[in-house]
């Protein structure tokens, strides 16, 4: 009965840890889909409408990201560095856009945060459980 017990504990703790790795990473997910609403309309038609309807969406999505729980290999001081520019770029970008500043200067903007923002959605272990 011991055995029978103890051999159920382990198999809902193997299930459940596996669930958790199988669902990924919300956050990163939520504001890559947000980014490719965004991102791709500017780049293949210099339509900006999608970066100035969603600029304050992605800086909530940026905060969001930042302050995640991380896979481990998104935890070093170098990436924490790379998801503090994140978030700043979308803050300068969802300021731009409030104070109606030129489609350029909204247009270089989105381009910083995109690039930023490629270099943690891209990473190799991005799609990986935490």
């Amino acid at each position: 009965m011991k055995n029978s017990i103890l051999s159920i504990a382990f198999s809902l703790l193997c299930l459940v840890s596996f669930a958790q790795k199988g669902q990924g990473w919300a956050e990163l997910s939520d504001m890559r889909m947000v980014m490719s609403q965004t991102f791709p309309p500017m780049l293949k038609n210099n339509d900006l409408a999608p970066a100035k309807q969603n600029a304050a969406e992605l800086y909530e999505k940026a905060i969001a990201l930042q302050n995640s729980t991380k896979p481990r290999a998104f935890r070093s001081t170098e990436m924490s560095e790379k998801f503090v520019v994140i978030t700043s770029n979308a803050k300068v970008m969802k300021d731009l856009v409030a104070s109606k500043a030129s489609d350029e200067d909204i247009k270089n903007s989105l381009v910083e945060l995109h690039g930023a923002f490629a270099e943690i959605a891209h990473h190799k272990k991005a799609g990986m459980g935490k």
